[in-house]
């Protein structure tokens, strides 16, 4: 008995997906300018990669660092956003804790420390003023010198400006607003080392400063227009130019409406994220490509045809090849999302989302394209250079 393949989709399919091209712009133009709009209004999520933040390196005191209970404590702690990786060895970790702010919640975190470094007496609140001046309540009288070694119980290592003379129990030291930011990070340090001092100790620390974030977003930004452009600059000299704009617009559609997944959803918007987008190009041009070729192969072959027609008959005959493409694509990230873990959760959504909508984009947004720019089989280069000269005959 002869094996008889098993076909998920028949080979002979006639769908008419140029038909509902202006329902499908209509939906993509709403949901592009939904996220504009988003951005704009809401913002994205930055992570610590952008926003700045603190990176601890622990290392456990006995067996293996456990990720899942170490993220699950720190979690709690209310410094925000808080990413773990494995580092080096089994036995160490990364810890990234975001930018911390000069609020309240500090001056309670710092209240926090103090209490459990220097004992039950003592209190941190917040100073009369607006400038980030922060009031230090002792159990006993002490010196300057004596304040000076309490306060740096909870890393504040910049110079006061105003402290007791002698023998009095409550010290105001002035700070700005930013020199209230930038020891805000060192009291994060001091939280997190205390929660976790029975069973991890502390190795080293490094700021990243809101500058750094800058850059990163700045090199960011640029990497994915140019590898945008790159591959919009490809398929024009692979293919023909109105190709290449019919692929650059649903690169366009692709990367806008994933960034409105960021919006929508508050996802971490990190280098991970820029991952992300650059990945879901590289899938979207891939499958564009596919039918691109197709279509320029009919074209040559039915000269006659119109293109509304000829392009449904080409997505039609890459349809099989397309739908078994996205979905084993589809099944590997969602596996990534439903076992990923926190470490990967955004960069799964968005891969998810990206092989929806880098498919429908394929044949409802680079196709559609080449319908208004009314490409023509004329229009066309020849295939190599005996075509040419039978062309010229």
């Amino acid at each position: 008995m002869l094996w008889k393949p098993h076909h998920l989709i028949r080979k002979r399919t006639s769908f008419d997906f140029l038909g509902k091209r202006k329902i499908a712009l209509l939906l993509s133009t709403v949901i592009n300018l939904a996220a504009l709009v988003g951005v704009f209004v809401f913002g994205l999520n930055f992570g610590i990669d952008f926003e700045g933040g603190i990176a601890l390196q622990v290392r456990a005191k006995q067996g293996e660092v456990h990720l899942d209970d170490l993220r699950s404590t720190l979690g709690n702690l209310g410094v925000g956003e808080v990413s773990l990786q494995a580092f080096g060895d089994n036995r160490t970790a990364l810890i990234r804790v975001q930018r911390q702010e000069g609020d309240a919640r500090c001056v309670a975190h710092a209240d926090n420390v103090m209490k459990r470094r220097a004992g039950q007496g003592w209190s941190v609140k917040q100073g009369p003023s607006d400038t980030g001046d922060v009031v230090f309540g002792a159990p006993g009288g002490l010196d300057a010198a004596g304040w000076r070694e309490a306060v740096s119980q909870v890393g504040l290592t910049i110079q006061e400006r105003q402290l007791p003379r002698a023998n009095t129990n409550t010290a105001r030291i002035d700070m700005s607003v930013e020199q209230r930011a930038e020891w805000c990070q060192q009291v994060a340090i001091k939280l997190v080392e205390d929660t976790i001092s029975g069973q991890y100790e502390l190795r080293g620390t490094e700021a990243v400063g809101p500058k750094v974030g800058e850059e990163l977003m700045h090199s960011g930004i640029w990497a994915v227009v140019a590898t945008l452009g790159a591959i919009a600059v490809y398929v024009w000299v692979r293919f023909e130019w109105q190709f290449g704009v019919g692929a650059l617009i649903a690169l366009l559609h692709d990367v806008l409406s994933t960034v409105g997944i960021f919006v929508l959803f508050r996802l971490d918007f990190s280098l991970t994220a820029l991952a992300a987008l650059l990945t879901i190009a590289g899938y979207s041009i891939n499958d564009t490509v596919v039918i691109f070729d197709r279509v320029r192969e009919n074209m040559r072959r039915y000269k006659k045809m119109g293109l509304i027609e000829l392009l449904n008959f080409s997505i039609n005959e890459t349809l099989a090849r397309t739908f078994m493409t996205a979905g084993t694509v589809f099944v590997a990230v969602l596996a990534l999302v439903l076992f990923g873990g926190p470490v990967l959760y955004s960069f799964s959504i968005a891969m998810l989302w990206g092989v929806i909508v880098g498919t429908y984009s394929s044949i409802w947004i680079a196709s559609a394209a080449l319908v208004y720019m009314k490409l023509r089989p004329e229009q066309l280069r020849p295939k190599d250079e005996d075509e040419a000269a039978k062309a010229k005959a």
